[in-house]
């Protein structure tokens, strides 16, 4: 009996055909990727960005395919899209709004291209561990930077501590996972030692909402792993924290006599409390704006908060700072205003189908590998949503080194389940 065809390109070793094209087009992404990490390539990253611009569509047409695969976000994602394309004519800067549009549509390019291109094992585990090296690189820089006696916060190849403390929240739950679920005790040590290093880096960006994002990171692996070991590391952690706090606290007495609570500055986490009122003020502030654009908000694009209210007259409490300069420093608020309620839940949307998505492929996959990336992307997704809650810092390369990332978990998801199938069939014609 004939047997059916295998739903993709597969051998029987799990590797994929891919032809001139396709070895082209992989080729320009491998550079594009690359670049990402370290803004003095950000040149490159633009000029590979417009050369796969110009060339996918010319690969569509030769080849007469197109590279849209099948994912489980595909619905929430595109109706997100969607609808901030819905929101560009009532912007308050249709231009702006239609170049930051063009930025978002650029992730969602990478991310099926990426899906679509990189179906090859040897393809897919090289852009893996590409994107692990990126990380051990991006964060031995920039505990190499950190100054104990100047206590500047590191940036390492980011613009600024907060790029990097983003980036950190996204990629260090992979070697902590990989540590985790490795069989291998050189391996695992490896990534051991490569997760203390970005945790170490992360610790150096002086940012308390990433120290907050990467100790719900790790409560979010202990109840997936369901492991001892993961919930007595998460366990101490938070203790050694709540000792911390307590040790930095200093209580005495003022000249008055009355009691005075104060915290030691001399630490790599930021203590000072201007900028903690500061973010307050700020989402007070957006909250009455959303009520005046609930709908189709004041248009997409980060800067378009500057935009609208910056040049405004503002007056300003002793002990507070300007709030209409600021952005509004929440990724749920910024989006509220931005581009309407309707835009906010469409992005909870995504975000609760990718998560859940993750989750359960997590428990079912088999492949060692396939199940430490899906389960390090799933935890990196719930603390970059912490993250997001400080700082709207989900642009620009970020943003698309997060769906390099989600892509590179459906591609070791896609790959585990075409294994299984193939193996499936192979058991069926030997039977045969």
């Amino acid at each position: 009996m004939k047997a059916e065809r295998i739903p993709a390109v597969l051998t029987l070793d799990g590797t994929a055909y891919a032809g001139a094209p396709d070895l082209v087009i992989r080729s320009l992404l491998y550079v594009y990727i690359l670049s990402l990490p370290f803004q003095r390539l950000l040149v490159v990253e633009r000029n590979v960005f417009l050369a796969l611009l110009f060339l996918l569509p010319l690969w569509c047409a030769i080849c007469r395919k197109h590279f849209f695969v099948k994912t489980p976000v595909d619905i929430p994602l595109l109706a997100f899209v969607a609808w901030v394309a819905f929101t560009i004519p009532f912007a308050a800067y249709p231009a702006y709004s239609l170049k930051e549009f063009g930025k978002l549509m650029q992730q969602v390019v990478i991310f099926y291209a990426v899906v679509y291109f990189f179906r090859e094992r040897s393809a897919r585990l090289t852009l893996t561990y590409l994107l692990l090296g990126s990380g051990v690189i991006v964060s031995a820089y920039g505990v190499s930077q950190f100054d104990w006696h100047d206590g500047q916060a590191t940036r390492s190849f980011f613009p600024a501590e907060v790029w990097l403390t983003t980036y950190l929240v996204i990629v260090g739950p992979l070697f902590m996972a990989l540590a985790y679920t490795q069989s291998d005790g050189r391996l695992c040590a490896a990534y051991l030692c490569a997760s203390i290093l970005t945790t170490t880096c992360l610790l150096m960006t002086r940012s308390r909402a990433g120290l907050v994002a990467f100790f719900i990171e790790l409560w979010v692996m202990a109840w997936l792993l369901k492991r001892r070991s993961a919930v007595f590391i998460a366990s101490s952690a938070t203790i050694l924290l709540l000792i911390g706090m307590l040790w930095l606290v200093r209580v005495g007495t003022d000249p008055s006599g009355s009691i005075r609570i104060a915290v030691d500055d001399g630490t790599p986490v930021r203590t000072d409390v201007a900028s903690v009122i500061h973010r307050f003020d700020i989402w007070a502030f957006a909250l009455s704006k959303i009520q005046e654009h609930w709908f189709v908000g004041i248009g997409y694009g980060k800067d378009n908060y500057k935009l609208v209210y910056g040049d405004e007259p503002e007056e300003v409490l002793p002990g507070h700072h300007s709030v209409k300069a600021a952005g509004a420093h929440n990724i749920l608020l910024a989006l509220a205003l931005h581009v309407g309620l309707v835009g906010m839940v469409l992005y909870l949307w995504l975000v609760v189908r990718l998560v859940r998505s993750l989750v359960q492929q997590f428990h079912r996959v088999e492949d060692v590998m396939a199940r430490a990336i899906v389960l390090g992307t799933a935890v990196g997704v719930v603390g970059l949503g912490v993250r997001l809650m400080f700082d709207q810092m989900l642009v620009g390369t970020l943003a698309v080194q997060f769906w390099v990332v989600v892509a590179v978990a459906v591609l070791h998801v896609g790959a585990s389940r075409q294994l299984d199938m193939l193996g499936e069939l192979t058991t069926v014609q030997e039977h045969r």
